[in-house]
């Protein structure tokens, strides 16, 4: 897998290569720095120079910009010099960065370096550090409009912030290596797939790749797609505005050259889904969503349809698709994609967005692998992935393969009596947080003030916080969690005189009001602070995977409140290791645990696989349950039971209870 702390566009030759090698081996062999070469902006892929092949630009974020000339020609490399900085002045008048770093007679002095000597490019880098705060940002934001990893830079400002809430919103978020490749580098293949954790900026990337290729022609068809409704509708609203941000200036034409929704869609309006247009557009039967109809089944069906049409007769439904939150779909609807796109499908997935994949699952062959999060903060996110897979746990829930933990970003040590240490690298955008701060915090929960205490705290150590900051999310199901959430709202009426967000009606973020929301809303979202409710801890699948990706919205803070406390200690002993040592400390399954595990892992599969009709369904049937009886069962289970695939817990529940529904 290729470095993800190294990018270099510039295609190697005899003038290049040592300088391209000294810096990619300086970067493999432990640096912290993030290294690009280039010899023109990237951004917007329309700047070329006559001179390009003969020089190299190097960008990394804590050093001046380096310009180096490879054939010694005085008089081109000036022209050259002076035709990339007037680009790159343009590009900063585009998006408007100007006002805030000035022209280049004002940066340019302080900020770039020109060099012949290319025989010790590294000491050369280190002797052009830039140790002013505020230079080192307007360098970062001149890489990120060579790069196309363009900033907010009004929102984030200049100056050096100075509380900690402002160090992680203001930070200058950059591409990195493998990023960068997604975006630029061009592909022979049709299908292209990037998988990364949550976090990553797969999101981000697949707007960038929409913007790429909607400006690329004049007349496209693109549909965008994923499984969540709620992530189908913030997307709808983050296009437009990444678009405006973007500077695109070509109209955005929804429903005529950009389609944006979810994967099924209604029969009645083609435009409402993938699927729903695919039936319209090819003239096969429309199957509508029940509980017992799968996406498997609907988009078999639909492949076998299309390919009985005649060669002749058959047209691409689309020029391209990009699709979101792989792991939400069977392999045919990638199959089905390809068959009805014409240039390229783009996919983009979660390594980890399923604690129970088995490694065979996991696809590790991918075109891109990203493994470094972005948006949480390492020690929160090793206590996710720890709690998640039950490694604090004597009986794991699931255990990787060294391959597996290497693409998911760890780094493997084994000790005496199968300890295993598991590290994280640092990631740039947690690099100036105190290492005293508790990025992740366990508390019991014994009052719904206690959620207001947290939010007066919150409001004490950092204020500039809005209730935009915070989201509540509540792990467990069953309809009395509506109630929990009545008396949350009164109190933070009352205490906080803020609104709340009810996201499971609102499907997407309100501004000026706390997000509150059950489990099933949160998809694509980000906040500082998150705040998880729970019952108590459960110790299956399910909950476990949820857990693990509530934990993981936030970028500065999460709170875990369990009513149950009396079995956490193994929970807050583990979380104390990593936030002393920077490792999760577990111990490492035999060979006969780890079979078992793989064998749970394909019953879960199994069991996935069905629909929630289905599943119940083969419950009742092994219990030999009539029908009268099933339909007064269904709705007291549903209430009752809050892990609906509980096998075990249902077959409980109506064990102790028949005699009472099935009279």
């Amino acid at each position: 897998m290729q470095n993800s702390s190294f990018y270099c566009h510039v295609e190697k030759n005899s003038l290049n290569q040592n300088i391209i090698e000294d810096l990619e081996n300086f970067v493999n062999n432990g640096s912290n720095e993030q290294i690009y070469i280039l010899n023109a902006p990237l951004s917007e892929n329309k700047y070329s120079y006559s001179y390009q092949e003969n020089a190299l630009v190097v960008l990394s974020p804590n050093h001046k910009i380096i310009f180096i000339d490879l054939l010694n020609n005085q008089k081109e490399f000036e022209y050259y010099y002076d035709d990339f900085i007037e680009d790159l002045s343009s590009l900063s008048d585009k998006y408007n960065y100007k006002n805030s770093i000035g022209r280049p007679r004002d940066w340019k002095n302080v900020l770039t370096k020109q060099t012949t000597d290319s025989s010790n490019i590294l000491n050369f880098l280190e002797e052009n550090k830039i140790t002013n705060i505020k230079d080192r940002r307007k360098n970062e934001f001149l890489i990120s409009l060579l790069i196309g990893s363009i900033n907010d830079i009004e929102e984030k400002g200049i100056e050096a912030p100075k509380t900690l809430l402002e160090k992680v919103k203001s930070n200058i978020l950059l591409f990195d290596g493998q990023q960068t490749r997604f975006i630029y580098k061009e592909f022979t293949k049709k299908t292209i797939s990037i998988q990364g954790l949550s976090g990553t900026g797969k999101t981000e990337l697949l707007l960038h790749k929409l913007k790429e290729l909607y400006t690329s022609k004049d007349e496209i068809k693109i549909f965008f797609t994923c499984h969540n409704i709620a992530l189908a509708n913030t997307l709808k609203q983050r296009v437009p505005e990444f678009f405006n941000f973007m500077k695109v200036d070509k109209q955005l034409e929804w429903n005529k050259q950009i389609w944006l929704d979810r994967a099924w869609g209604s029969q009645k309006d083609r435009n409402s889904g993938l699927y729903s247009y695919i039936c319209h557009f090819y003239n096969i039967p429309f199957k509508a969503w029940n509980s017992s109809t799968n996406y498997k089944e609907i988009f078999t069906n639909a492949l076998e349809q299309i390919n009985k049409i005649e060669k002749f007769e058959f047209k691409h439904a689309f020029d391209y698709i990009l699709i979101d939150e792989r792991q939400d779909f069977p392999q045919v609807f990638f199959e089905l994609c390809e068959k009805i796109t014409k240039e390229k499908v783009y996919i983009a997935g979660d390594i980890f967005q399923d604690i129970f994949q088995s490694d065979k699952e996991v696809e590790l062959d991918v075109d891109f692998v990203l493994n470094k999060c972005y948006r949480t903060d390492p020690r929160t996110l090793m206590f996710a992935h720890a709690i998640g897979m039950g490694l604090f746990d004597n009986e794991k829930i699931n255990w990787l393969s060294d391959a597996h933990w290497d693409a998911s970003g760890y780094k493997l040590i084994r000790k005496d009596d199968r300890e295993v240490n598991l590290y994280r690298e640092p990631v740039k955008r947690f690099e100036d947080i105190d290492t005293t701060f508790e990025s992740m915090i366990i508390q019991e929960y014994k009052k719904y003030t206690d959620v207001i205490d947290i939010i007066l705290n919150l409001k004490e150590k950092h204020l500039t916080l809005v209730p935009d900051d915070i989201a509540i999310i509540i792990l467990n199901e069953g309809k009395t969690i509506y109630g929990h959430i009545d008396k949350l709202e009164f109190e933070i009426r009352e205490k906080l005189n803020w609104e709340i967000n009810r996201a499971f009606d609102s499907k997407n973020k309100v501004p000026n009001t706390i997000f509150v929301s059950n489990k099933n809303n949160v998809k694509g979202l980000e906040f500082p602070f998150v705040i998880c409710l729970t019952q108590s801890i459960l110790n299956n699948y399910r909950y476990r995977n949820t857990l693990y990706t509530m934990l993981t919205r936030s970028f500065l803070q999460s709170y875990l409140l369990s009513i149950d406390f009396n079995n956490m200690d193994v929970q807050k002993n583990g979380l104390e290791i990593i936030n002393r040592n920077n490792y999760i400390k577990t111990i490492e399954p035999t060979d006969t645990e780890k079979a078992k595990i793989q064998q749970n892992l394909l019953k879960i599969k199994e069991e996935k696989n069905l629909s929630y009709f289905d599943f119940l369904t083969a419950i009742f049937n092994e219990l030999k349950i009539d029908s009268k009886c099933r339909k007064k069962l269904e709705e007291p289970i549903n209430n009752a039971i809050d892990d609906k695939f509980n096998k075990e817990l249902i077959i409980k529940f109506i064990e102790a209870n028949k005699e009472f529904y099935c009279k």
